[in-house]
C-alpha cells in the first residue's frame, strides 16, 4: 500500500494507530503548524486509505487536545497556548524539584551510566555539527522520565505525563522564538551532575532553576506578543 511509504510503519499496530502517531508527531514537531487545517479527504489520499481510519485518528488527536473541530471550518491544529504553558510550568515547579530530590537518593549506578552515555553523545553531536536541538529534546526527555520513575510517585508521573504533548510543543515554540538552546543544555547538565553526585538538594535546586527559566521565557514571549 502506498501509505506505508509515507509514514513509518509499525506492522504490530493498526492503520489507525500509525496514522494517529504520524499526525501527532507532525503536530508536536510543528511540521503541522498551529491553526493549519487538516483535511480528512487530503489525509486519506496521502496515506492511500479510506476516510474512516483518518477520522478515528483525528478523534484521538481531539481527545489529546492537539486538534480542534470547528463548525463550518473543519479540523485545525490546536494553537500553542503559551498562557497555558505558564500554568503548566507552575505545576512543574511544585512537583519536579521534589521528584529530583528523591531521585538523587534513589538513583543507581546503572541509571548514572545511562545518563553518562546520553550526555556524552549530546556533547559529541554538538562538537561535530553544532546542531543539537533534536538531541537536546531527546536527552531532556530521558532525564525527566528517569527522575519521574526514580521518585517512585506514580501520581507525579501521571500528572506531568498528561501534559507531555503540550510541554513538547511549548518547549519547541519557545526555542524557536527565544534563544534557549544553550541555556537549556547547561541547565540539564546541572541536573545531571547533581544526580551523578547523588546530591538531593543540588538536584532539587537545579531542577527548580531549569523549570523557572522556562517559565520566565514563556512569560517573556507572551509579553512580546501582547
Amino acid at each position: 500500500m502506498q501509505w506505508r511509504n509515507k509514514i513509518k510503519m509499525d506492522a504490530r499496530k493498526t492503520i489507525i494507530d500509525n496514522i494517529y502517531e504520524a499526525l501527532r508527531s507532525d503536530i508536536n514537531r510543528l511540521k503541522l503548524k498551529p491553526g493549519e487545517k487538516i483535511s480528512e479527504a487530503g489525509m486519506a489520499k496521502k496515506y492511500n486509505v479510506s476516510r474512516a481510519p483518518v477520522r478515528d485518528a483525528i478523534r484521538r488527536l481531539q481527545q489529546d487536545k492537539l486538534v480542534l473541530v470547528k463548525p463550518q471550518i473543519g479540523t485545525i491544529v490546536a494553537p500553542v497556548s503559551l498562557e497555558k504553558g505558564k500554568d503548566i510550568c507552575q505545576v512543574r515547579l511544585l512537583l519536579e524539584p521534589y521528584a529530583a530530590e528523591v531521585a538523587a537518593e534513589m538513583i543507581t549506578n546503572e541509571d548514572i551510566r545511562i545518563l553518562d552515555e546520553q550526555f556524552d553523545f549530546l556533547e559529541s553531536i554538538t562538537n561535530k555539527t553544532g546542531e543539537n536541538q533534536k538531541y537536546i529534546f531527546k536527552t531532556d526527555n530521558i532525564l525527566h522520565r528517569m527522575i519521574w520513575r526514580l521518585c517512585g510517585n506514580t501520581e507525579i508521573y501521571q500528572i506531568i505525563d498528561g501534559y507531555k504533548d503540550e510541554i513538547h510543543r511549548i518547549r519547541l515554540a519557545t526555542l524557536k522564538l527565544a534563544d534557549r538552546t544553550v541555556p537549556t543544555e547547561e541547565e540539564m547538565r546541572a541536573i545531571y551532575k547533581a544526580l551523578q553526585q547523588k546530591d538531593p538538594l543540588a538536584s532539587r535546586d537545579a531542577m527548580y532553576t531549569h523549570i523557572l527559566n522556562l517559565k520566565t521565557t514563556v512569560e517573556e514571549v507572551l509579553a512580546e506578543e501582547s
